[in-house]
C-alpha cells in the first residue's frame, strides 16, 4: 500500500515537473521501485547483527578450545601422575636391588628419568607455542573481519550515495 502511494507521488512529480507522458512516468516509477526493492540494501543493524553472530561464534570457538585445552591438561596431568607413580614404584624396587648389587646402574636410571622428563617438558613447550600460534591466527581473523565489515559499510554508503544521486538526477 505504501509503495503504491510512493509510486503515485513519483508519477505525479514526473508528469508535473518533468512534463513526461503519464505512461512514461509510470514506467520510470515502476523501474525505480523495482530496482529499489531488488537492491537488497544492507543496513547497519544487519551488519551489527552479523557482527554479533560472528562474535558469538568466535566466543563459542574460544570456549570450546579452552575446554579442549583444559581436558588435555587434565589428561596430561593424569598421565604424568601415572608415569610418576609407575616410575616411583620401579625406582624404589630398583634402588633396593641396585643398592646391594648394582650401585652404578642407579645413576644411569636417574639420568634416563631426567631425560624423559626433559622430553616431556619440551613437548609441553611445543604445545604452548602451538596454542600461541592459534591465538595469533585468531587475532588475524578478527582483524580481517573488522576490515571486511568496514569495507561492507563503506560499499553500502557508496551505493546509497550513488543511488541518491541517480534518483536526484532522474527527479530533475
Amino acid at each position: 500500500m505504501k509503495s503504491m502511494a510512493i509510486r503515485a507521488q513519483a508519477v505525479d512529480i514526473l508528469v508535473r515537473k518533468a512534463h513526461f507522458e503519464p505512461e512514461v512516468a509510470l514506467g520510470i516509477a515502476e523501474a525505480i521501485e523495482m530496482s529499489h526493492s531488488m537492491a537488497q540494501l544492507v543496513t547497519v543493524s544487519d551488519l551489527d547483527a552479523r557482527l554479533q553472530d560472528l562474535k558469538h561464534e568466535i566466543k563459542d570457538d574460544i570456549h570450546m578450545l579452552r575446554g579442549e585445552i583444559h581436558a588435555l591438561r587434565a589428561e596430561f596431568k593424569g598421565e604424568i601422575q601415572a608415569v610418576r607413580a609407575e616410575f616411583k614404584g620401579e625406582t624404589q624396587t630398583a634402588r633396593a636391588e641396585l643398592k646391594t648389587e648394582f650401585t652404578g646402574e642407579f645413576g644411569k636410571m636417574q639420568a634416563l628419568l631426567a631425560n624423559e622428563l626433559g622430553k616431556m617438558h619440551l613437548e609441553i613447550q611445543k604445545m604452548h607455542t602451538e596454542l600461541q600460534k592459534v591465538h595469533t591466527e585468531m587475532q588475524k581473523v578478527r582483524a580481517d573481519l573488522v576490515r571486511w565489515v568496514f569495507l561492507t559499510m563503506l560499499g553500502s554508503v557508496a551505493l546509497s550515495t550513488s543511488a541518491s544521486t541517480v534518483l536526484k538526477m532522474l527527479a530533475n
